[in-house]
């Protein structure tokens, strides 16, 4: 009987699953390279950046709050030049 099969028969559910992600040869190499400067595994920095994604404001609800925010205050700079100065790293 294969185990999961039997652990679900016990009414016993393994702690994690395990899923697998093919990617090319440099991703691998950044994304290990980035857990290491962390000095977190390849898995826990994977589950930690899962987690972020998952958690984070859709962008596009985000920019269209930005919007309300931006129509209730007076700001010298319109919201093109707002964009245009984000994308320059500009404050």
């Amino acid at each position: 009987m294969p185990l999961c099969r039997y652990l679900r028969a016990q009414k016993v559910m393994p702690v994690a699953a395990k899923i697998t992600v093919y990617v090319d040869e440099d991703l691998h190499r950044r994304l290990k390279a980035a857990a290491s400067l962390r000095g977190q595994s390849l898995s826990d920095f994977m589950l930690e950046a899962a987690r972020r994604l998952l958690e984070a404001p859709d962008r596009r609800r985000a920019a269209a709050q930005m919007d309300r925010v931006r129509s209730r205050i007076q700001s010298r700079f319109t919201p093109e030049e707002l964009r245009s100065m984000r994308g320059e790293g500009r404050p």
